[in-house]
């Protein structure tokens, strides 16, 4: 990853163009063309770098329920396990966490939405029948919004 790509990934994380070709815009502040801009943003997502380019939206404020959701896989299941997960089209996160023996048993934690609790419920238990595994659901309480970004444009580092 070079120079122009660190500044292209910083620039992608926030603050997204809303205009009709916004690989345009932020080609005019990056000193890019459009089409390189695209190029490297594909290439960006091919090496696994960019997931995807898209919305955060907030479940309620669009209609729908979202919670969090654990399960304990063993090891030697996890990598099928979190594939079985992540083909569920209401799942948005998917994650490995460390478990921690005597207060938290899961290991692989993940989030999803529904347009309504029941059919969050449904999900997770789907999910529990493709798994084999018992599936914790935890409903949102109270929400701590938090903004990540991850700084990658350093000139000092070229």
């Amino acid at each position: 990853m070079d120079k122009t790509d660190r500044k292209l990934l910083d620039r992608l994380q926030a603050d997204f163009p809303l205009v009709p070709r916004p690989f345009a815009a932020i080609g005019e502040e990056l000193g890019l063309s459009e089409p390189e801009v695209i190029a490297r943003a594909a290439s960006l997502q091919r090496r696994g770098l960019i997931r995807r380019i898209g919305p955060v939206l907030d479940p309620e404020k669009v209609g729908r329920v979202g919670a969090l959701v654990a399960a304990s896989v063993p090891a030697e299941q996890l990598e099928a396990v979190a594939a079985k997960v992540s083909a569920c089209e209401r799942v948005t996160h998917n994650y490995e966490r460390a478990p921690r023996r005597g207060q938290c048993p899961y290991n692989l934690w993940f989030t999803l939405t529904a347009p309504s609790a029941d059919e969050l419920a449904r999900a997770v238990a789907a999910i529990g029948r493709a798994t084999g595994l018992a599936v914790a659901l935890f409903p949102v309480r109270r929400k701590f919004k938090i903004s990540v970004r991850f700084p990658l444009a350093d000139d000092a580092n070229g």
